[in-house]
């Protein structure tokens, strides 16, 4: 009997995670565009007031945007980067030399915000780097930049336009 209300609860939950991220695709394929992803920036929530969201970046430069308020996904927000910063994000990954960092730079601590960043190349899952603490300054560096250029655009779409 349980599992009669199980999969559909599960089914729910995917279809709630993945609709947004789906028509998307589904509306760049139709329109012949190709939409791969290039990174996924993840920060985790900490027990202060660290934001945590979920940010996808794709080829063409446009971002979906989950953020997570007392571990809740909000809405999907998409936005598009303008060409200058997207060119700039490619430069910056290869200056990253994302290839050479280890997988994880974690802490002893228990309460500080995990950032986690996929890279990917062609659609395909190439890397994952887990930070919290430590580990070469272009990683953190990056992930400061980054962070800041998602939010900013992020907050400037979830403003209102009257």
């Amino acid at each position: 009997m349980k599992r009669y209300i199980l999969l559909p609860l599960i089914t729910c939950i995917w279809l709630l995670m993945n609709g947004c991220n789906a028509r998307q695709a589904l509306s760049n394929s139709e329109a012949g565009q190709s939409n791969q992803p290039l990174l996924l920036f993840q920060k985790s929530p900490c027990l202060g007031t660290c934001p945590a969201y979920n940010a996808t970046i794709y080829q063409d430069g446009s971002i979906s945007f989950v953020e997570f308020k007392n571990a809740l996904a909000q809405d999907t927000i998409l936005f598009q980067l303008p060409e200058e910063e997207l060119r700039q994000l490619k430069q910056e990954l290869e200056k990253l030399k994302y290839k050479d960092l280890q997988n994880s730079y974690l802490s002893n601590w228990s309460d500080i915000s995990t950032t986690s960043l996929t890279f990917y190349e062609d659609g395909k899952e190439v890397k994952q780097v887990r930070h919290e603490e430590g580990g070469p300054q272009r990683l953190v560096q990056f992930q400061e930049w980054l962070h800041k250029l998602i939010w900013q655009r992020a907050e400037e779409k979830k403003r209102p336009t009257y």
